[in-house]
């Protein structure tokens, strides 16, 4: 895998990386501690779907959960490119843009991967807002894990 990762501000300072863990601690920051992100999906029609979203990451992938049947999982089925933007709360000059591909989805009807899945939405409402299980679950809501490899990165700051 590798992924162009330009750091600004400043002239364009571009490398290749292979691997998230490459990231220097101010990016990983904001993947690693509980900052909520933007993604953004592309609608059938041509406009781009923004959702604001829990996630997390290893050293390869970002992870992010939805429910089956919401336009962003519509959305990642049927194109499977994602952007996903992750800005520091408290220094809107800090912030990490991630292009990628929705390279594997797993649901709750897997019934060898559904646990994963159920794991995954628990770990991350314990990690956003200190609740397990998923607090906001939906009678019949069949939960939903996406595996993002990103391609592209553009990291911004920290400034100030």
């Amino acid at each position: 895998m590798s992924i162009r990762l330009t750091k600004l501000p400043g002239p364009p300072n571009s490398a290749e990386i292979n691997s998230l863990a490459e990231l220097g601690p101010d990016q990983l920051e904001l993947l690693d501690k509980p900052i909520y992100v933007t993604v953004a999906t592309s609608r059938a029609s041509g406009p781009p779907h923004l959702t604001v979203i829990w996630a997390d990451r290893d050293d390869t992938h970002v992870y992010i959960n939805s429910a089956k049947g919401r336009i962003k999982d519509r959305n990642l089925r049927a194109r499977p490119e994602v952007s996903v933007m992750a800005v520091n709360p408290a220094n809107p000059y800090h912030w990490l843009s991630i292009e990628g591909n929705v390279v594997e989805i797993v649901d709750e009807e897997d019934p060898a991967r559904a646990a994963e899945v159920t794991q995954h939405v628990d770990d991350l409402a314990w990690a956003y807002v200190q609740k397990r299980p998923y607090p906001t679950r939906q009678p019949g809501e069949i939960r939903v894990k996406y595996k993002i490899e990103p391609t592209r990165i553009v990291a911004f700051g920290p400034l100030g």
